[in-house]
């Protein structure tokens, strides 16, 4: 089995033009000892207008008018194909799905057979194995944490890192690049007839669909609040809060039983409670909550329009003193 490491560069990427000009590889065996790695230079018959996803422009480390002596895309085609695919290798790239994608666009773009070859992403699998699916890692940032040094941009190293960082965790976990797969349930994203799809982590589909769930049943919890505030109606008993409209975090009003005894409690005393921090002055939070929701309305308080933020375990005790 050989383990086949590749990463693209493109002069321009739009929606659907998407011209190489460098395709980067780097060959190893099952032992990660390397038998091939190559920058392969192609015309991209068009100009450089280079950005990085987050608009912001990046240089390669080439001189942009050596290009013109090399030939297209189409010249390196079976080139690229034959090293791609077969079922003796195991492909490999880093947010792979974007040169799977380029590769496919300049298929159409030529008029060539589609590729057709199955691929993991490293991006991927160390997502799955320190479980952080709420963020993608770089590759420059793994090459920092496992400490390894490269050119960023220049695709054979890009494709040189990959396989390093691929080594790596393969080391800490003390198994082979399959059976590192096979640990974390990757499955394989895969191209074939102008179609393709991403190499996913069926720990992440779980871990979402969790997500989604909490986030579901959160605001069941809520709705349940919501119905009960908008229908409770009686009349205060004392003008202690009369004037103050209190709001709370999220997570007290997704505990019905907490919340819907505090409302009471600043009903009984005259006061109201509003959904929206906008028409609040009083702020409970939880204790050491550092929420979006808790950290607007510390500004709210810097602003004047929130007079008070107190602690939950500090409101509980003094609407229970008050009460008492």
């Amino acid at each position: 089995m050989k383990y086949v490491f590749f990463d693209i560069e493109c002069a321009c990427v739009y929606k659907n033009v998407a011209k190489i000009c460098v395709f980067g590889y780097c060959v190893a065996d099952e032992q990660f000892h390397i038998l091939e790695k190559e920058d392969i230079l192609i015309n991209p018959n068009g100009k450089f207008h280079l950005t990085d996803h987050g608009g912001d422009g990046i240089v390669l480390p080439y001189d942009y008018e050596d290009f013109k002596k090399y030939p297209d895309f189409k010249k390196f085609y079976a080139r690229i194909k034959d090293l791609l695919e077969g079922e003796d290798k195991l492909v490999f790239g880093h947010a792979a799905v974007n040169d799977v994608k380029y590769l496919n666009l300049e298929t159409k773009r030529y008029k060539l057979p589609s590729f057709s070859f199955r691929f993991a992403d490293t991006q991927v699998l160390y997502m799955a194995m320190t479980e952080t699916f709420d963020r993608q890692m770089g590759l420059e940032r793994l090459t920092q944490i496992f400490e390894i040094d490269y050119t960023p941009h220049c695709a054979a190293d890009d494709a040189y890192a990959t396989m390093r960082v691929a080594q790596e965790m393969c080391a800490h976990d003390g198994c082979t690049l399959p059976e590192l797969l096979e640990k974390y349930d990757i499955r394989f994203g895969k191209i074939g007839n102008y179609q393709f799809s991403n190499c996913v982590s069926n720990r992440r589909n779980a871990y979402y669909a969790e997500k989604r769930r909490e986030k579901r049943e959160r605001g069941q919890k809520r709705a349940r609040f919501n119905d009960f505030v908008y229908g409770y109606r009686v009349r205060p008993q004392t003008d202690e809060f009369r004037g103050l409209r209190f709001s709370f975090a999220r997570g007290i009003e997704e505990d019905f039983a907490l919340a819907k005894r505090l409302v009471k409690e600043i009903v009984r005393r005259g006061g109201k409670y509003s959904f929206k921090l906008s028409g609040c002055n009083v702020f409970v939070s939880e204790d050491g909550d550092d929420s979006m929701r808790s950290a607007t309305a510390q500004k709210l308080k810097e602003t004047g329009q929130i007079r008070e933020i107190y602690p939950l375990s500090q409101f509980e005790s003094m609407v229970a003193t008050e009460e008492a």
